[in-house]
């Protein structure tokens, strides 16, 4: 799995008592420092071996390691943005699930949604507010989004995340607070202090098969998500 390098002390430990190794990324110095560890603005998965990357990780120790390690990943290289400042900094921030893009189409990359039927939304952190619960469910707290997802079949939880800290900001999102780390297990960054909202969540995952998992006792964090690159089966 990759994350940001500013957040492996954190959840390393966590992580590996779920057989999960870290590959870090970066500091993001095109973006503001406070989201320079988001992994959501730097690299997208494109599903099998297909991967978008930001330009200054070409030569980087990231997609090192990756080649090192012998995964085969086809890697296409973005510009770096023009500058720090949103929506600049999210031209990947683009919310892939099942055959659809949840984008912005004024900020998103078009590369990244050619072939996939597209949900528009005004939100250009688009990755950062939906947690992906499976091909055809999510968690949002973005109306837009949640509405415009329900109308094109998708089933939605629409939840108040304002319980998401993000240093430096009033709130953080819950898509950037977790991440799944198995087909049946979702991580959360820590716990959810809004008991309300938690039993929604939870229960949400649970019609589907799938379990929460929380990382560290921490009031939850917003991480700019991870990306799970292997899986063994």
């Amino acid at each position: 799995m990759i994350i940001g390098k500013k957040y492996r002390n954190c959840l390393e430990n966590a992580l590996n008592k779920h057989n999960i190794s870290l590959i870090c990324s970066p500091d993001n110095i095109y973006s503001d420092e406070r989201l320079s560890g988001h992994i959501d603005l730097i690299m997208t998965h494109m599903g099998k071996n297909r991967i978008y990357a930001a330009e200054f990780l070409h030569d980087s120790e990231l997609i090192h390691k990756l080649s090192d390690r012998g995964f085969k990943f086809e890697f296409e290289f973005i510009a770096n943005p023009v500058n720090k400042h949103y929506p600049n900094d999210a031209v990947m921030n683009v919310c892939i699930i099942g055959d659809c893009v949840i984008c912005n189409l004024k900020s998103a990359d078009k590369r990244l949604i050619e072939g996939r039927k597209i949900i528009r939304c005004n939100q250009g952190y688009t990755k950062c507010s939906v947690l992906v619960v499976n091909e055809n469910s999510l968690i949002t707290s973005d109306k837009m989004i949640a509405d415009k997802s329900a109308h094109n079949g998708l089933e939605v939880l629409l939840i108040d995340d304002s319980f998401v800290r993000l240093d430096g900001f009033n709130k953080g999102f819950i898509g950037g607070a977790s991440f799944k780390i198995s087909k049946n297990k979702i991580a959360f960054t820590g716990r959810i202090s809004d008991k309300n909202s938690e039993m929604l969540i939870e229960r949400f995952l649970i019609e589907r098969g799938i379990s929460a998992v929380y990382l560290t006792d921490e009031e939850i964090f917003d991480i700019g998500s991870a990306m799970p690159i292997i899986e063994e089966a």
